[in-house]
């Protein structure tokens, strides 16, 4: 009988630990978990503010206000908040004329305290004293702005001006050589060369006076911003307002401002704001026999303003300069509502002008081509297709001259209604 096999068992072995394998779907799940976090990083990328690009103009005003001659504001000590002054020192001796009189001799340290009404009064100074200085650097960034825009446009007319005299002086250099030429063969009779001579001679004198005058604008830009390259862009950023927001317009904001910090400080003198006074008081008494006292003690003024009693003068100072902001206040903004009136009168001008010229330009393109028809088959005299050539050119550069007149009255419209750049 044959006895079943048992299979030999040999010593027992730990099994070996082998580092796990990642699992195939965890790649996948890096990768997408990754592609959620960029696409969230783009969705809130877009929400932060992009920091705006700075404009020619901008750049040009920043250049002016750094090179403003600023003097700066002096460093002044901080203010106290309890004392109202600086302490004082009262001494007094009193001499006895008795025979058995007492000598006195007094000591009193006097330290002003400020009333509580008097620390409101300051607490209210610390911030008239920031909107006062946020007015002043708006206001100064207004004017300066002006500056700029005035500055710029000023250049720019000038330039045009002298572009379409540079433009006639080309034309007439060239109509003189040719018609020189043909006076001289006997085509056409002297005078006609004379006549173009003079209008050369005109046009090279009104060249050099606009070339001068476009020196001067550039002169006085550097003298501004310290750099004579006028930019080419001149556009401003936002549209064009429709009316002047006065509430918010830095000449008036200036002007509300010192009238707040001027009532601030005639309050100053109000009783009802009087300082409070607290002394410490030393004696010492000489007396006869040898009797000696020495005293200590504090004394304490303190303002009754329960009882209403106003200073005459302060309320005189203080309706006076109420009635000055007020006078001044209508001044100003009658000032800029006449501006703003006699600019948009001048810019409906100017776009009617625009619209005419337009039809002028075409026109003249028109009769340029026929000219030049005419001219090369000699059928017009050179006088007449003189005056007519120069004709064209004018009116192509009243037409250039217009647009940029536009620009600097939508410019101006800007600085009246109180924009910066």
């Amino acid at each position: 009988m044959t006895r079943p096999s048992i299979p030999v068992r040999g010593p027992r072995v730990s099994p070996r630990v082998y580092p796990s394998r990642p699992s195939p779907r965890l790649p996948a799940l890096a990768l997408l978990a990754t592609a959620w976090l960029v696409l969230a990083l783009l969705a809130i990328l877009p929400l932060r503010p992009a920091v705006a690009q700075s404009t020619p103009l901008q750049a040009a005003l920043d250049s002016a206000l750094a090179r403003a001659d600023m003097a700066g504001e002096d460093t002044l000590p901080e203010a106290g908040s309890w004392l109202a002054g600086l302490p004082s020192v009262m001494v007094a001796y009193y001499d006895s004329q008795e025979d058995q009189g007492t000598d006195e001799a007094e000591l009193i340290f006097n330290l002003p305290f400020k009333s509580p009404a008097r620390r409101r009064l300051d607490a209210g100074f610390d911030a008239l004293d920031g909107g006062l200085a946020g007015a002043s650097e708006a206001h100064r960034r207004w004017v300066y702005s002006g500056l700029v825009r005035e500055r710029v446009w000023a250049h720019r007319l000038t330039a045009l001006r002298l572009a379409a005299a540079e433009e006639k002086r080309t034309l007439l250099n060239t109509l003189s050589a040719r018609i020189q030429r043909l006076a001289e063969r006997g085509a056409v009779p002297l005078y006609q060369g004379l006549i173009v001579e003079r209008e050369r001679l005109a046009a090279e004198l009104a060249a050099v006076t606009l070339a001068s005058e476009r020196d001067a604008a550039s002169a006085a830009y550097a003298t501004l911003t310290g750099s004579r390259d006028v930019p080419a862009d001149l556009s401003e950023p936002g549209a064009l307002p429709d009316a002047p927001d006065y509430a918010t317009h830095p000449a008036l904001l200036l002007l509300d401002r010192r009238n707040d910090q001027q009532q601030q400080l005639l309050a100053l003198d109000a009783p009802e704001n009087t300082d409070w006074n607290l002394g410490l008081v030393a004696r010492d008494f000489d007396g006869p026999a040898g009797f000696n006292d020495r005293q200590y003690g504090l004394s304490v003024e303190l303002p009754l303003g329960f009882t209403g009693i106003q200073n005459t003068g302060n309320l005189s100072a203080r309706r006076a300069a109420s009635r000055e902001y007020l006078l001044e206040r209508d001044r100003l903004s009658l000032a800029l509502r006449v501006e703003w009136e006699a600019l948009r009168a001048e810019a409906a001008l100017l776009q009617r002008r625009q619209a005419i010229l337009a039809e002028a330009v075409a026109l003249a393109d028109r009769i340029e081509t026929q000219l030049e028809r005419l001219d090369a088959t000699s059928e017009v005299e050179s006088e007449l297709l003189l005056q007519r050539l120069l004709d064209v050119l004018d009116t192509r550069a009243e037409a250039s001259l217009t647009d940029a007149l536009i620009g600097q009255n939508e410019a101006r419209l800007r600085q009246a209604a109180g924009r910066s750049l």
